[in-house]
């Protein structure tokens, strides 16, 4: 079974586990918190990985970037 970890910016790990939906959505309640600028996940990045190995990221940084 894959193991699949969700990391926020200054949280750190904020789930762990073998469900990668869990993980997907997890991810995607702070993806929406960083977005929006709300909690300690404003403005955060925020990575998804399965098996230690990056399959999802949301950087804040590249999003300004891309558009300024």
């Amino acid at each position: 079974m894959a193991n699949y970890e969700v990391v926020v910016g200054n949280i750190g790990k904020v789930y762990e586990g073998g469900f990668y939906q869990s993980a997907l959505d997890e991810f995607k309640v702070y993806q929406g918190r960083s977005i929006a600028g709300t909690g300690k996940a404003a403005g955060e990045p925020v990575t998804m990985l399965k098996d230690g190995e990056v399959i999802r990221e949301h950087s804040p940084e590249l999003d300004v970037k891309i558009n300024s």
